[in-house]
């Protein structure tokens, strides 16, 4: 039996066949690359943050270990970094202050008599900055323990 008419040619059946499989192929490839180009951007953005928050953590802990900072605070507060000293590391910055909170004895745990010590308290706010503007603020808590008077 033969077969006649528009049910009975198969003829270009491949390149339909072809051209479907073809498209396919083409949105899976387009999606693809959106999501490596989106994967691409989250991880640019996650290093960019990363460099702010390690500059703002600079800042902390020159703060924390600058004696002059506490010799020169009082009772009020220091800018960071001191007059003469640069914080940049590359592309990031860091500025910051220490203000003084109060006194009185020391932690509980520091080991510290406290008939014999006292503990001056300060808080230390940190702004890190690092590549195409981005910020990271951290702040903290420090406790100067001293021999009471």
């Amino acid at each position: 039996m033969r077969k006649d008419g528009i049910t009975g040619n198969e003829k270009g059946m491949a390149l339909v066949l072809a051209l479907i499989i073809l498209f396919l192929m083409s949105v899976l490839g387009t999606m693809m690359f959106t999501n490596s180009s989106s994967e691409t951007q989250a991880s640019r953005n996650f290093r960019v943050k990363q460099d702010a928050f390690y500059a703002a953590e600079r800042a902390v802990e020159y703060s924390r270990s600058d004696v002059n900072i506490y010799s020169a605070i009082g009772t009020g507060s220091v800018n960071v970094p001191l007059t003469g000293i640069s914080l940049q590391a590359g592309t990031s910055d860091a500025t910051g202050t220490v203000t003084y909170l109060a006194n009185g004895n020391p932690p509980r745990g520091s080991g510290m008599d406290a008939t014999e010590f006292q503990a001056n308290y300060f808080a230390i706010s940190a702004t890190g900055t690092g590549p195409v503007n981005s910020r990271t603020e951290v702040e903290t808590n420090v406790a100067r323990i001293i021999p009471k008077n």
